[in-house]
């Protein structure tokens, strides 16, 4: 990459970071006029500065469609002082029409662009397009970030991925976890997600991909994704299944099967805002997943325990009361280490 080349990526790339600051900024109810009047005359700087402000609402827009912080949205109060057509007016504006007309207070500009419940978009910079192997990971909270391609992906907590996006395809290896892909419709260049004996792949979709230690769960939300399994067929072949939306595959390491069903997606992938949705699964099984969200780990020490049948939502910022409800609702007693641990004894 020439010289020439390599400065004007760093513009954009710098253009860009300034573009989110501000966004976050004039999101912050803190913010003041001066803050305003900071971000109206860094817009006029340089048109693009504009062009990429309203590439981030846009970003944040599209990220509604992964319904994440949906509802901090829809609860979020407007700023005092804004009436109740100014409420409805959709979260965009026409900032430009705002900048040439000047017919409305820089205040109200800045409360408008609170009406959307920003959160921190993490960006992959351009210049990691030639880095093979990015790595992404999520550890204690849920992660959404911006891949090189402009897909997006929300990665649940004690969740890394690897990213590969050099060639003709684009590649992403689920070392761990779960995570959720909005992708960006590419016919050239196949989106493909490896997860243990699997591949899945997906053109312009949204799909959910969670790895665990006897096989891979595939919930696709969108479109249609291609799964493709580490059995070989008498051609040679791999074994290749096909899901569509409401529909969720679930491979076994161990068999080397697979089985599909139909499915409520919207439940499936709470786990996004911070809600996790089972149907008469085994005890032990979900608080192994809860696990994952908690820095004090729920141990069982009787396995009969770990058999009993859960159904319900949990909130992963609420273990504790979660817990104190399974006492009530199970024969076990819950005992409190000097770690902070919980042990589950059964008390029957």
């Amino acid at each position: 990459m020439s010289t020439d080349e390599q400065t004007s990526k760093d513009a954009r790339l710098h253009r860009l970071e300034q573009a989110s600051e501000w966004l976050l900024k004039m999101d912050n109810p803190d913010r003041t006029e001066e803050d305003v009047n900071d971000w109206l005359r860094w817009c006029d700087e340089d048109s693009e500065n504009l062009v990429a402000f309203e590439a981030f609402q846009k970003d944040w827009r599209d990220l509604d469609a992964l319904k994440v912080g949906a509802e901090a949205e829809e609860s979020a109060p407007a700023p005092s002082g804004i009436n109740d057509d100014l409420k409805r007016r959709t979260p965009r504006l026409s900032i430009l029409r705002v900048r040439r007309r000047k017919l409305m207070v820089p205040v109200a500009v800045a409360a408008c662009l609170a009406l959307v419940a920003v959160t921190i978009i993490l960006l992959s910079h351009e210049r990691e397009h030639s880095i093979p192997g990015q790595h992404v990971a999520a550890t204690q909270t849920n992660r959404a970030a911006t891949l090189p391609d402009g897909s997006r992906v929300i990665l649940s907590t004690q969740t890394s991925i690897n990213v590969d996006f050099n060639g003709a395809k684009r590649n992403l290896e689920l070392s761990t976890g779960e995570a959720y892909f909005k992708v960006r419709h590419d016919r050239q260049h196949p989106f493909i997600v490896y997860a243990g004996d699997i591949s899945v792949t997906a053109v312009g979709t949204a799909f959910d991909v969670r790895r665990e230690p006897d096989g891979v769960t595939v919930t696709v939300e969108e479109g249609t994704v291609e799964i493709a399994g580490n059995v070989f067929a008498k051609n040679g072949l791999p074994t290749t299944w096909r899901a569509e939306a409401g529909y969720r595959l679930t491979y076994s390491s161990h068999g080397r099967t697979a089985m599909i069903a139909s499915v409520d997606t919207s439940n499936a992938l709470a786990w996004r805002s911070g809600e996790l949705a089972y149907v008469w699964e085994p005890l032990g099984a979900v608080i192994e997943d809860l696990n994952r969200y908690s820095e004090h780990k729920v141990i069982i020490k009787d396995p009969a325990i770990a058999d009993l049948r859960f159904t319900g939502t949990v909130f992963t910022a609420s273990l504790n009361d979660w817990v104190k409800a399974v006492e009530q609702a199970y024969p076990v007693r819950a005992d409190s280490m000097a770690n902070g641990d919980i042990v589950l004894v059964d008390r029957r």
